[in-house]
């Protein structure tokens, strides 16, 4: 068995994976800005991590925060500054007191709540900023800050749900089943070398800063930015069959007649024709779902791997001219 084959055979799967995972991205982030994920999601976080009613009230009082409490107040942001969250919890909490600096009537305030986690925090963070308003405003910032990203955790498990969902959307509508992805990059050495050689220029005109950087752009920032031509192509050749993945047993070909040959438009008499494609899409909605980081991440091992195996070139002997002997 050659291993070299079946190198290429991964950077060709590599490949098409990140490009539908930076489509299916794409989707995503339509879907998350048109039902407003984010917003929902940050709202039903701080509900999680302001439990007590108390204080809940008191941060209702501000406009900022008002819409993230309130679910007359409007679309909540998809953001907050928990340096500003500190600021308005310390200065509310304070405001419940006339004794003492705003850390101290913060303090008396806090002991006041009622039991539960919320006041237990507080507690400790009022225990280990020190006498300072600062000091606890900087504690409580970065107590809300660390809450908050663990409670966004959910929102991740539920958009790589939704990925998956999509994902195997994609895979149907695009006809991408890996297992007959698989075995053609097997059988076709002239598309295997050329997918190879087109992962191999991608990996090396985009580097790991520069996929980041796209990554985090929208749609639209991403057309606009130079450094992502390449990822943007591989996008396209995704959804249009250019002649980047043309040759690549991708999308539903037409018949001679014009209509598409898809096993919607006439069912296969064959049961195994349907457990194979149901199978290769299940694959590659799997696949998808790990996300294009994780894909170019291998693309990138996978070909310098293949570079580590290239082939030595044969340097050919210059040919001496030996000295004839003439028969005496």
């Amino acid at each position: 068995m050659n291993l070299t084959v079946w190198v290429d055979v991964a950077i060709g799967l590599s490949l098409v994976y990140l490009g539908t995972s930076l489509f299916v991205t794409v989707i995503n982030e339509y879907l998350a800005q048109l039902l407003n994920l984010r917003g929902k999601q940050l709202c039903d976080s701080l509900k999680e991590l302001i439990v007590d009613p108390e204080v809940r009230a008191l941060l209702e009082q501000s406009p900022v925060l008002k819409p993230f409490f309130d679910a007359q107040a409007g679309k909540a942001p998809s953001y907050i500054d928990p340096n500003i969250l500190a600021h308005l919890l310390v200065g509310g909490l304070a405001i419940g007191s006339k004794a003492g600096d705003t850390c101290q009537r913060a303090s008396e305030t806090i002991d006041k709540l009622s039991d539960g986690a919320l006041k237990t925090q507080l507690q400790a963070l009022v225990a280990t900023a020190g006498n300072t308003t600062q000091g606890l405003v900087t504690a409580v910032s970065e107590w809300a800050d660390r809450s908050l990203t663990a409670l966004g955790g959910k929102y991740k498990r539920y958009l790589h749900t939704i990925s998956f969902w999509i994902g195997l959307a994609v895979a149907i509508g695009f006809n991408i089943d890996t297992i007959a992805l698989t075995q053609e990059l097997y059988r076709d050495r002239g598309i295997r070398d050329a997918i190879a050689s087109l992962g191999a220029q991608i990996a090396a005109k985009t580097s790991q800063e520069t996929f980041d950087k796209c990554f985090a752009l929208t749609a639209r920032q991403s057309r606009e930015d130079t450094a992502c031509v390449p990822l943007n192509g591989l996008v396209d050749a995704v959804q249009g069959r250019n002649e980047w993945l043309g040759k690549l047993p991708i999308g539903w070909p037409e018949r001679p007649d014009g209509t598409d040959s898809s096993p919607f438009s006439r069912l296969s008499p064959s049961a195994w024709h349907w457990v194979s494609h149901a199978f290769g899409w299940l694959l590659t909605a799997l696949a998808i779902s790990l996300g294009a980081p994780f894909w170019f991440d291998l693309l990138n091992k996978v070909v310098n791997l293949r570079h580590g195996m290239g082939k030595p070139e044969v340097v050919k002997k210059p040919e001496v001219d030996r000295p004839t002997t003439s028969a005496s």
